[in-house]
């Protein structure tokens, strides 16, 4: 496929994801005061973006199809997040269900049982973080983020468990970053709660296309 025809096709899929996404937030959350067009422009540029990064970062069909459709959950699912502090089931277990299906198709056709058993441990540490973090921060992490978290170690274990620990740190300090802004600014206070999906999603896209270079900025 071209690459004018990939990025036409990322840009189409992030204006349907927008739009999917808007309709969604005014069904969860009928009194909506931010306003809700800025989607539509994100959504076209970041579809955009994505298939660039999907294309060049892999090679191998099946992995282009399964990380599409992971990134194109994360868009949707941050949206959605943003707005009304929730995530929505379905869309989380449509993504679980083609991961699994997609990298599981793939390993078990180039014997990359390894890959399996990383991605399993990852998925499984993910949840088992987020009980922890609940434990000692009670109502830290919802429902939904612990549902995101299994299916995002699911496709960072698959590529390595770097990938899932760089994603994990890369979250963390993006939510504690802009909650810290947001007190000293006033916006914000250490009870209230800010949405978690957005910051998992961006941690675990820096993960994913820019696992290479991650490790190299702490080398001196």
């Amino acid at each position: 496929m071209s690459r004018a025809l990939t990025v036409s096709l990322g840009a189409i899929t992030g204006l349907i994801i927008a739009v999917t996404a808007r309709s969604l937030i005014k069904k969860i959350a009928t009194q909506i005061d931010a306003p809700l067009k800025i989607l539509v422009p994100i959504g076209c540029i970041s579809g955009f973006v994505f298939a660039e990064l999907i294309r060049y970062r892999f090679e191998v069909v099946e992995l282009r199809i399964s990380f599409a459709v992971l990134c194109a959950g994360l868009m949707v699912q941050s949206m959605i997040d943003a707005y009304t502090h929730r995530l929505v089931r379905q869309i989380t277990h449509t993504m679980a269900v083609a991961g699994v299906l997609i990298l599981g198709f793939h390993a078990l056709q180039n014997s990359l049982t390894k890959s399996l058993v990383s991605a399993g441990v990852c998925a499984i540490s993910g949840v088992a973080i987020s009980f922890l973090t609940n434990k000692f921060a009670k109502g830290g992490l919802g429902a939904g983020d612990v549902r995101l978290m299994a299916v995002l170690g699911w496709h960072l274990g698959f590529l390595s468990y770097g990938a899932a620990i760089w994603a994990l740190f890369a979250s963390s300090f993006l939510a504690g970053a802009v909650g810290l802004a947001l007190i000293m600014l006033g916006r914000g206070s250490w009870q209230r709660r800010i949405a978690f999906g957005p910051f998992l999603a961006l941690g675990t896209v820096t993960a994913i296309f820019a696992d290479e270079v991650l490790p190299s900025l702490f080398i001196a």
